[in-house]
């Protein structure tokens, strides 16, 4: 059959040669004389039975010592073996080799230079590393390096990466292939896995590839420029640009750093631009958040430029722009030459900036009308355990005594190069506060105390302890304190009351105040409990400075005894709102023991960090709900909410146009990603699949919406329209009168099997839609009739007109829509009845 008619016009046809073929064109011999055949078929035999044993090895060796060209013949063994494509250690091709290695150790017979290629040839046909390694030491194939590095170089070139990475471990060509030529097309292409692997097989290229990198890293240098060169001369395809950048590289190699136990020190760069980007946190926190005092600022501004005083002069460059005055008190204290000086900053004598020593008499602290929540313990019920007597006391007999523990810990903000440890715990109980000095006690000589402090305390779940992001403090005592590492971070007896507070609110726990700065955060749980936010401006000190500060000692021992406080109010709140306290707490304890945290659920991405916002009113919210929602509309449309629906055929892009040019919040049954910058992910919310009061109360919760008596029924729940127009009892009776006159034809063809209860069936399953389609709603036929209507000449509709006629109620007509709205209506009454429920709940 002619090849060619196997493929198309434009098709190209690429011919393999066979194994054999390829030898053959390397000068290899590869046919077997009958005694060699013989023995290899019932060598085969015998291993399907015997497998690796002595008897076999005996045989294998025998033959070796009797024949002339064995080097040759293992070779030919090999790719006759049905195993040969994939040679692991239990075949019979890599036993062959593996005992021709033992056999040659011992007689130091060596094989010829010619079968060193097709050799190699043979073992990089699999990528097996373990049978690459054993045929590179059987046929002493690094003595043809000069042959083999050519072949590493175009598998470097034609992608592939990961053979190459293989040979220059199984030869260690690592003089000859410097690791940065080997490694950095991986890095380009975001190859994690096989960078990690090749850096297990061989720790010692991890150096030179981080300073390599940590190069890179200078800001001087433009990262780009640098790879777009390097990616034209050496050919490298599947490039990950977005990867291509200071952020994602420094974090490779922070990543490497730590995975090798490499000082992080060694990266000179990347020290440098960890402080830099400390000390921009810095500034931003004092002059944009106002979180940091004055004296934690200059014990953190020194610190880090202690650490690495290289970053000075961007630290001045960045201060100046904020405060010219501070910018020049630490050009000072750093000496720098006036040529050094930015611009702005030249027009000022540094004579005139107060020296060091001076800068604690200047400090001023700024006046505020902020109000914090105050720590409601005396000084003396707050205790220093900085001796083993305190801690072997507090351990054997204080903190074991009591079944409710609030726990914390603090330590320096790592901005450097340095990972900081855990330099103070916090342990609060209903009438005192111990704090234990980690950097005193956490030495081996008091290995057995923390044994003890962890069997008694932490592993003893009768006692609960409370924190707030346990489960990492835990694992930063784990990782750091002699005797914790084997300590458990999640389970029975471990509450991490941000956890506890979700799913309180779950399960339709109020709160009676919100949170002014909105988040998920401990202060935002204070204010929504307690109505004053906490005071978080020593947060980032300097924990490991001695002594400490006393507004250091007071916010650390108010950060652990207030939630003792939110446990216990969160415990009477819960009884008032009639909420299963301790069920929803026993159920937290141990649905963490058993969750994964390794990947979050995308609606926990999305949305763990939506800020609970300012309460508004119905005026200041607009929703548009997913389709699967809409049987939500006419109830947010009685709160007074301007409610419409996403059309079931629009694009999310679409319909997130629509949101942003009405200005409207977006209510899905899924959480989906904004698609652009300018729609907050804050601005969706998904309320999921459940009964229409967990959702409403959701919604309401989420958005912190406030709905007055004032607010209900302003919105038609039928179209949306505001054009309402109410009717007294005497205009209601007129026109009910008017519609059963017209309305006589429609009765009589009811008579003859038009049912009417299938009629509100069809308009019940119609009247959620959106107003665009509100023409679509079922309409029973009926005789011609003169027709009622509003003053936008819509029909008018009344449901059960007799017996509003006789109760004489007053009504509300939506000159839109044309529905009459009253109190019995069938439409209006279950969402009356489930507005009238939540203000029982009080969510108004």
């Amino acid at each position: 059959m002619d090849i060619n008619q196997l493929v198309s016009k434009n098709q190209s046809i690429k011919i393999v040669p066979s194994i054999e073929d390829s030898l053959k064109s390397m000068g290899l011999d590869v046919s077997l004389d009958p005694n060699s055949k013989k023995w290899l078929e019932q060598l085969k035999v015998t291993w399907k039975t015997w497998k690796k044993t002595p008897a076999v090895a005996t045989q294998i060796e025998t033959f070796f010592e009797l024949a002339d060209d064995r080097y040759r013949l293992a070779l030919v063994f090999v790719i006759k073996c049905e195993e040969y494509k994939d040679c692991k250690s239990k075949t019979l091709p890599y036993y062959i080799v593996e005992t021709l290695l033992k056999w040659s150790n011992t007689s130091k017979i060596l094989p010829d230079d010619n079968l060193k290629l097709p050799a190699f040839h043979i073992a990089i046909q699999q990528r097996n590393q373990h049978f690459l390694c054993l045929v590179v030491k059987t046929y002493r194939i690094n003595t043809i390096k000069d042959q083999i590095l050519p072949l590493v170089r175009d598998m470097v070139s034609q992608d592939n990466c990961k053979q190459a990475s293989q040979i220059v471990i199984a030869m260690e060509l690592f003089d000859e292939i410097p690791v940065e030529d080997l490694i950095f097309p991986l890095i380009l292409q975001d190859k994690p896995n096989l960078i990690d692997e090749y850096l297990n097989e061989c720790p010692s290229q991890v150096k030179p590839l981080l300073i390599f990198l940590d190069t890179l890293l200078d800001k001087t240098i433009s990262i780009r420029d640098f790879v777009q060169r390097y990616i034209n001369d050496n050919k490298i395809t599947h490039v990950k640009y977005d990867k291509l950048h200071y952020k994602p590289l420094g974090k490779l190699v922070a990543r490497l750093c730590n995975k090798f136990n490499i000082p992080i020190e060694t990266c000179k760069n990347l020290s440098k631009n960890r402080t830099t980007g400390g000390l921009r946190y810095l500034i931003h926190q004092k002059y944009q958040e106002h979180n940091v005092s004055t004296s934690v600022w200059d014990d953190l501004v020194k610190d880090s430029l202690k650490q690495n005083a290289g970053s000075g002069q961007e630290f001045i460059e960045m201060l100046v722009e904020y405060d010219r005055t501070e910018a020049l008190k630490w050009a000072s204290y750093l000496n720098m030459a006036e040529s050094e000086l930015p611009l702005a900053l030249k027009e000022i004598s540094i004579s005139d900036v107060p020296g060091e020593e001076s800068w604690d008499a200047n400090e001023t602290h700024e006046s505020t009308s902020q109000e914090y929540y105050k720590f409601k313990l005396l000084d003396d019920q707050v205790i220093m355990i900085d001796t083993a007597e305190k801690f072997n006391d507090l351990i054997v007999s204080e903190i074991v005594k009591s079944s409710l523990v609030g726990i914390d810990c603090e330590w320096k903000p790592s901005f450097g190069a340095t990972q900081s440890q855990v330099a103070l715990i916090q342990l609060a109980t209903s009438n005192r506060v111990y704090l234990i000095d980690t950097l005193i006690l956490n030495k081996v000589e008091y290995a057995s105390y923390w044994h003890t402090f962890y069997k008694s305390f932490l592993d003893n779940a009768e006692i609960i302890k409370i924190g707030f992001g346990l489960e990492q403090d835990l694992k930063e005592m784990k990782s750091c304190l002699v005797g914790l590492g084997s300590i458990k971070v999640q389970g029975e007896g471990l509450l991490d009351l941000g956890i506890f507070w979700k799913s309180l609110l779950s399960n339709g726990l109020l709160l009676p105040s919100s949170s002014d700065i909105g988040g998920n955060s401990l202060s935002c749980l204070v204010q929504s409990c307690f109505g004053l936010p906490l005071e978080k401006s020593e947060q980032c000190s300097n924990w490991e400075l001695r002594p400490l500060r006393s507004t250091q000692i007071l916010y650390a021992a108010l950060d652990a005894y207030v939630l003792i406080e939110l446990y216990e109010y969160l415990h009477k709140i819960c009884l008032v709102q009639k909420i299963n306290f301790e069920e929803i707490c026993n159920d937290v304890m141990l649905e963490s023991k058993k969750k994964c945290t390794k990947k979050p659920k995308v609606i926990d991405r999305f949305q763990s960090c939506v800020p609970i916002v300012q309460a508004r009113s119905v005026h200041e919210v607009k929703f548009i709900v997913d389709p699967v929602l809409s049987h939500l509309m006419p109830y947010l449309r009685y709160c007074g909410i301007d409610t419409t629906v996403i059309p079931v055929t629009m694009l999310w892009y679409d319909a997130i146009n629509v949101a942003i040019a009405e200005d409207r919040l977006v209510l899905l049954c899924k959480i989906k990603h904004t698609p652009t910058s300018n729609f907050p992910q804050s601005s969706i919310l998904e309320v999921g699949r459940d009964t229409v009061m967990q959702q409403l109360r959701k919604i309401f919760y989420s958005f912190n919406i406030k709905v007055e008596q004032d607010n209900l029924f302003s919105f038609c729940i039928n179209c949306n329209s505001k054009d309402l127009r109410k009717l007294d009892s005497n205009d209601v009776v007129k026109m009910c009168s008017e519609y059963k006159i017209n309305a006589v034809a429609g009765e009589a063809t009811d008579k003859f099997g038009c049912g009417y209860d299938d009629d509100e069936t069809a308009y019940c399953d119609n009247f959620l839609s959106d107003s665009d389609c509100d023409e679509d709603l079922y309409q029973p036929d009926t005789l011609p009739r003169i027709t009622l209507t509003t003053k936008k000449n819509v029909p008018i509709e009344i449901h059960n007109a007799p017996q509003l006629s006789e109760s004489k109620k007053d009504a509300i007509l939506c000159e839109d829509c044309g529905k009459l709205f009253w109190d019995e209506d069938i439409l209006l009454k279950p969402v009356s009845e489930v507005v009238l429920n939540f203000k029982k709940l009080k969510i108004w």
